[in-house]
């Protein structure tokens, strides 16, 4: 931050468009998987990304088609009845073409075909890696830290295995 204030204007103000960007693009992160909007989800990644969300998918780090990411987002959340994801961007840190972002997640799931109650949430955070395109900045790495989970683990489970092994090939 200390090199941003001697900074040419010109850089100053393009670090400033890219954060608001990439906080931007966070929360459309979010709306598009409250909303069921895999659409606008889609627009959050570019072709490949790399993800690794073991907490809740059980796999490792898994370079994937966004394509294929957005299918199995649909395929799970598309199955609830409600979400809801808060996302808190901290500590946007942007190079040139490259950023990194540590993102505060409250995720919280309802499921009224549940056996049990319908409720679920997850508590933790993404780290998040960008990379700036032609249509402006994208994440190319997602990495999911859970830090606890309250109410009805199994209906998440119960869905996941539903979806039987996904194809990210």
């Amino acid at each position: 931050m200390n090199k941003l204030r001697s900074a040419r204007l010109e850089e100053k103000v393009d670090y400033l468009l890219g954060y608001i960007a990439i906080t931007d693009l966070v929360q459309r992160y979010g709306q598009g998987t409250d909303t069921h909007d895999f659409d606008l989800l889609r627009t959050c990644y570019g072709d490949q990304i790399e993800v690794d969300h073991s907490p809740t998918i059980g796999m490792g780090p898994t370079r994937v088609s966004a394509d294929k990411w957005c299918r199995l987002a649909r395929q799970f959340h598309g199955r609830l009845d409600g979400d809801e994801h808060i996302m808190i961007p901290q500590s946007i840190v942007i190079q040139e073409d490259r950023a990194s972002c540590h993102v505060l997640m409250h995720a919280s799931h309802y499921y009224r075909a549940a056996n049990g109650s319908p409720y679920q949430t997850l508590v933790g955070a993404y780290d998040l890696e960008f990379v700036r395109t032609d249509d402006g900045w994208k994440i190319a790495t997602s990495v999911q830290g859970v830090k606890w989970a309250e109410g009805n683990w199994q209906f998440h489970a119960d869905i996941q295995a539903s979806l039987g092994e996904p194809d990210l090939a």
